[in-house]
Formats: structure tokens, C-alpha cells, sequence
């Protein structure tokens, strides 16, 4: 497709619209791995009401706090499972700017009863709010995207989606960073309103683009471009307004070659009565390596049956899924070639052969070692490094009595071992705790025990578990050394486990494009398994520093996004793309769903531990998708190397 005249392209608004899209996006990214980052903050806060009213308080159910944290992200996939076939065409119906604006609002009603759970405690209320999450998080990405094609298609398209990406995944970041900070110091019920704040600046950034958009076409300012040799008003029609009478569809005007007579007819079709080709839907797919020189690597596809794929998710990346800009070849008519052209989507999917499948299988076990990792994270990196378990030998000098704070002896009460000796303590373990606690607020001083959220704390067997830093009488007046260290750890591992995200919002257009220029990607995904393999082996075995496995896993997860998306397009029909990546999307948000349960089932069969089973649950993925990129390898030899070309 020649663009002709493009005055969205040409104009300074689009910066703006790009500015608002990149706001909006980085509401909704950071809102999404709030529960990551607050990992041991939602512990303490949703434990405590079953841990510290009576004596013998102390036996949690932590394994049933693992399993509902995790069907936090299940509950948030399995409307995506769907979601892929919808998505795209509710943009096409309603006009980008308007299905951005109800996706984001979705986010806000999501975030808001997220949040509304946490404050009431209810863990029914916290799902419900993940799951109209679910429906509005990924579904945005597509309008963004699509809002990006039109305001920059021709000029500048590239760069657009970079900056958006990179802008995007930087909401993530920040959550990372901002979250413990703001629950250790304010409280969780804080940090998570926080992101309903997030979420409704994003709604805010969707206001702008309708205003804006509807402004550019009072002005009369809309794209004019060549479809097959004839140009045509672009914006009405991508912006799904084609009624007869909307007097906003009549402003502006193209010129065009008098010889060539065009019609537009009720459906926004356009006929060409001296050609012979039938004009297409206005979403043209762009050229992966034309769209963006570095893939925008980071996203998933939500689509309908033969519409375009264009989005960026939070999932993905997760949480989570990647972009790919297809050809305007992708979409067409191949019947003049091939007699058999699917008409239905069932008939595209069952279509689509094994190369393609083994690409959906590659695709689940994969994301599946990455999104759910970052999930649980926080748990893995305090459990492993920053917040790991002192000598068993340890224990206070007075066992029954505070550690540190208002009610903890004058003389200190030291952590000492076996032999009488005070034990060394690194920065990275935990205070030692008091063995049992028998303290009522009717016999403490009022002034100490005003903030305290309960009348009693007797424990016969206390653990971590059973401490809620949010509590005053935790806090200040019986553990204090153990808030304060846990406090630092949270805010450490918050920081370090950004890591691969910082990589995949800086280095995702560098590896498309070295991707575009040498090929390769059937090889380079048995290379980014490999990669996470040793990178799960050493967390699992090695007790050093977390940054260069995650550093690893960063760039296991870059280059691996970076060849998958790319490679769907090579493996199935033309007139197939779009449903191929619906599926991909929707197998892949199968795997999603499943797999943060699965993983709630070996913390709690490995007595409430991350290390080393659930690393070995990632291990195990990572190695059969070695398995399925040698398998590719061989298909795509017998292929004559369709996925290893350069740039096909």
C-alpha cells in the first residue's frame, strides 16, 4: 500500500497521541504486577487474621496462600484464552480510540475490586477484580497498537512502537521498585490504591486520544491513502464510523486519478471498476522488519479470524506476549492460487499443520519457565538471598520475650547458640524470633498498645508466618529488628527481580532487528532454552548472587520472544495469519492459567519452599523446549530452512 497524503502522519498531534498511548500503557503494566511485587507484604496481610487472636494461632495454611496468589495471575489468563478472537474485532467495530477507552476503564474496575479485596480481606473479591483485569489488560494493548498504525503508518511507525514498548515495560520497573517502598512505609492497602490511581490516569490517557481524535476530525484532518491505485479517507473508516448521515465521516477530501473510478459501498468495501482486486480491510498488516527494525518482541495477539495482530501485553510480558507486523501480503485473496481457502475460522485452524503446533507447544513451556517465575519472584529472591533462614541453633537468650522494641527486655535479648554463645547473624538472614509469646493489650501501657490491630498475642509455636509488619505491636513494639530487616530484603528483591524487564523494555527492537538481519530463529530458540535451563539450574543449586542468573534470564527472554512471534507467519498460509496467532495466544494463555497452579501444588508438596523444587519444575520446561527447538531445527531443514532464512 502507497500512502499518498497522510495528514495524521504528517502533523505534530501524533507525538501526543503517542505520549497518551505510552501513559496509558504504563498505568495498566504497573497495576498488573503489583501482586509480584507485594508477594511477601500479601502474606503478612492476609495470613494475619487467622494467626494472631488465641493460643496455638500460629499454624497457618501458607500453602493456601500460595495457591490463591497464584490463581491471582490464573484468573487474569483465562479470559484471555478467548479473548484472542474477540479482541480484534471489538477494535475494528467500536474505532480504536473508543475500545482503548472501555479496556482501560475494565482495568480501573479490576484494580479498584482488587484492591477493594485487600482491604476487606477477601481473597473472592481480590480474583474478581483480576479476572475484569484479564479482560481489559491484554484487549488494550490491541487498541494502542492499532492507534499507533493509524497516527504513524508510513513515518516514524518503528520508532512508535519501540518507544512504546520500552515506555510500557518500564511501568513494571517502576512497580517493582515503588511498591514495597510504599508498602513497607505506608501499608499495603496503600500501595495497591496506588495502582487504582495508575489505572485511572489511564483512563484519563484514553480520554485524551478520543478527544483528540475527535477533534482531528472536526478539523478535517484525516489520512488520505492508496488502496490498489485509489485513494481513499482513511480515518472514518478505521475509526469504525461508517453511518450514513455522521456528518464528522464527510470532512476532508482526497484527491485521486479522475481515470479511476472508485466506490465505497455500504460495508466500507472499496471496488475498483477498472481493476480486477477487490480492496481490502483497511488494518492492513505492516512487514515485520519495515514496521519495526527491531521486533517490538514483548507482546501477545489478540485478534479475530483475518485481523491483524498488533498489540503489546502486560503477560508479556505475561506478566507477557510479543508484536509481530506482518506483510500486506498476509492478508491477500489467495483463491485465485489455491481453490481450498478457508472460509471459517474453524477451517484456518484446522488448517494449520504440525509446525505450527509445535511452535503453540514451544510457546507454553517456554513463557511458561518466564511469566510465572517473575509471579513469584519476590518469594524465591528473600527465600534464597535476602531474607533466608538463620542457623537452626539460634535462639533468643529469653525465648518467651520480644526481640526488640517497647516490650523487649532493657538488657537486649540477644540471639545466642547452643553453647551459649551469640550467634553471627549475616545481613541476609532474618532476625531470630521469640520461640512463644503470651502478651495481652489490657496489660500493657495504652500508649503502647493503642496502635495495635489486636487485644491478644499468645502463640505457642511462633513463626514467621505469623508476623504482619503492618501491625504496630509487630513493628514497633515486640520484633522490630525482624520488620526492619524484612522491610530492606523486600525492597532489594523488588529491585533485582526488575532485572529481565529492564532488559526486555531496552534490548527487545536491538534483538528483532539483529533477528531481521540474520536468521536464524529456529536455532536461536533452542539457544534461549539452553540459556534458561543454566540459568534455573544455578538458582536451584548455587547459593551466590541472583543478578547474573536474572541478567540470563532477561536475555533468554528477549531472544526468545524476539524469533517465536516472527516465525508464526512462516509456518502457516497466508489467509491464516491472523487466526494463527489467535491461537498461539489462546494455547499459550492455557499454559498460563495452568502453570502458576501447578506451581502451588510443588511449593506445597516441598513444605511451603521454593528451593529447589519449583526451580526444577522451570528447569524441566526450559528442557523440553530444548526438546521442541531441536524438533523445529529438523522440520525446518526438511523445509528447505523457511524459519532460519534471513528476512524472508
Amino acid at each position: 500500500m502507497t500512502i499518498v497524503n497522510t495528514d495524521n502522519n504528517t502533523s505534530d498531534t501524533r507525538w501526543l497521541i503517542l505520549f497518551l498511548t505510552c501513559m496509558a500503557m504504563t498505568g495498566v503494566y504497573y497495576s498488573f504486577d503489583i501482586p509480584a511485587a507485594l508477594h511477601q507484604q500479601l502474606k503478612d496481610t492476609m495470613t494475619s487474621s487467622t494467626s494472631n487472636t488465641s493460643a496455638n494461632s500460629s499454624s497457618h495454611d501458607e500453602s493456601s496462600f500460595s495457591m490463591k496468589f497464584n490463581l491471582l495471575y490464573s484468573v487474569y489468563s483465562i479470559p484471555n484464552i478467548f479473548l484472542p478472537f474477540l479482541g480484534g474485532t471489538l477494535v475494528d467495530s467500536l474505532g480504536a480510540h473508543t475500545a482503548a477507552l472501555i479496556f482501560a476503564s475494565l482495568t480501573l474496575c479490576g484494580q479498584f475490586l482488587f484492591a477493594l479485596g485487600i482491604s476487606l480481606q477477601s481473597w473472592n473479591i481480590m480474583l474478581l477484580g483480576r479476572t475484569f483485569y484479564g479482560f481489559g489488560g491484554e484487549s488494550i494493548s490491541v487498541a494502542t497498537s492499532t492507534l499507533n498504525n493509524e497516527w504513524f503508518r508510513g513515518k516514524e511507525l518503528a520508532l512508535s512502537f519501540g518507544i512504546n514498548l520500552a515506555v510500557s515495560r518500564l511501568g513494571s520497573v517502576v512497580n517493582d521498585f515503588v511498591s514495597p517502598k510504599v508498602a513497607n512505609e505506608y501499608g499495603v492497602n496503600q500501595a495497591v490504591w496506588l495502582g487504582v490511581g495508575m489505572n485511572f490516569m489511564s483512563v484519563i490517557m484514553t480520554l485524551g486520544i478520543c478527544g483528540l481524535t475527535l477533534w482531528r476530525r472536526k478539523a478535517g484532518m484525516m489520512g488520505c491513502h492508496d488502496v490498489g491505485g485509489r485513494e481513499v479517507l482513511m480515518e472514518p473508516l478505521l475509526s469504525g464510523g461508517n453511518d450514513e448521515g455522521n456528518d464528522d465521516n464527510d470532512i476532508g477530501s482526497c484527491e485521486h486519478d479522475p481515470n479511476i473510478e472508485t466506490e465505497v459501498n455500504e460495508e466500507g468495501d472499496m471496488d475498483n471498476k477498472e481493476g480486477t482486486e477487490q480492496g481490502h480491510s483497511l488494518f492492513q498488516p505492516l512487514r515485520h522488519n519495515d514496521a519495526m527494525d527491531g521486533d517490538d518482541s514483548e507482546t501477545s495477539t489478540v485478534l479475530a479470524c483475518n485481523t491483524i495482530p498488533m498489540e503489546i501485553s502486560p503477560t508479556d510480558g505475561n506478566h507477557t506476549n510479543d508484536r509481530l507486523l506482518l506483510d500486506q501480503e498476509a492478508l491477500e485473496n489467495s483463491s485465485s492460487e489455491d481453490a481450498t481457502v478457508p472460509k471459517t475460522c474453524m477451517d484456518h485452524v484446522l488448517q494449520l499443520d504440525k509446525m505450527f503446533w509445535i511452535l503453540c507447544l514451544s510457546c507454553v513451556v517456554v513463557y511458561g519457565c518466564v511469566l510465572p517465575f517473575n509471579n513469584i519472584a519476590s518469594g524465591i529472591l528473600l527465600e534464597r538471598n535476602y531474607f533466608t533462614d538463620p542457623p537452626s541453633s539460634c535462639h533468643l537468650q529469653y525465648e518467651d520475650m520480644c526481640s526488640m522494641g517497647d516490650l523487649a527486655p532493657k538488657d537486649r535479648n540477644k540471639a545466642i547458640d547452643s553453647n551459649g554463645e551469640t550467634c553471627v547473624l549475616t545481613k541476609s538472614m532474618r532476625p531470630v524470633l521469640p520461640s512463644s509469646l503470651s502478651i495481652y493489650a489490657s496489660s500493657v501501657n495504652s500508649t503502647i498498645s493503642a496502635d495495635w490491630m489486636n487485644d491478644s498475642y499468645v502463640f505457642d509455636h511462633l513463626t514467621e508466618n505469623d508476623l504482619d509488619c503492618g501491625d504496630a505491636f509487630w513493628r514497633k513494639s515486640c520484633t522490630a529488628d525482624f520488620c526492619i530487616a524484612q522491610k530492606l530484603a523486600t525492597e532489594k528483591s523488588g529491585r533485582v527481580m526488575s532485572i529481565p524487564y529492564l532488559f526486555s523494555a531496552f534490548l527487545s527492537p536491538l534483538f528483532g532487528h539483529v533477528v531481521d538481519k540474520i536468521g536464524r530463529r529456529a536455532i536461536l530458540a533452542v539457544v534461549s532454552c539452553v540459556l534458561l535451563v543454566s540459568v534455573h539450574l544455578s538458582l536451584a543449586w548455587m547459593h551466590s548472587s541472583p543478578v547474573i542468573p536474572l541478567v540470563g534470564q532477561g536475555l533468554a527472554y528477549v531472544g526468545y520472544a524476539a524469533v517465536i512471534w516472527p516465525s508464526v507467519p512462516l509456518t502457516v498460509r497466508k489467509e491464516s495469519v491472523g487466526t494463527a496467532f489467535g491461537a498461539m495466544t489462546a494455547i499459550q494463555n492455557v499454559g498460563l492459567a495452568l502453570f502458576p497452579l501447578v506451581i502451588a501444588c510443588v511449593y506445597k508438596g516441598s513444605s511451603d519452599r521454593y528451593i529447589p523444587n519449583v526451580e526444577y519444575f522451570f528447569v524441566i520446561c526450559a528442557l523440553v523446549g530444548v526438546v521442541i527447538g531441536i524438533l523445529l531445527n529438523v522440520l525446518d531443514k526438511k523445509r528447505e530452512g523457511i524459519l532460519n532464512k534471513i528476512d524472508v
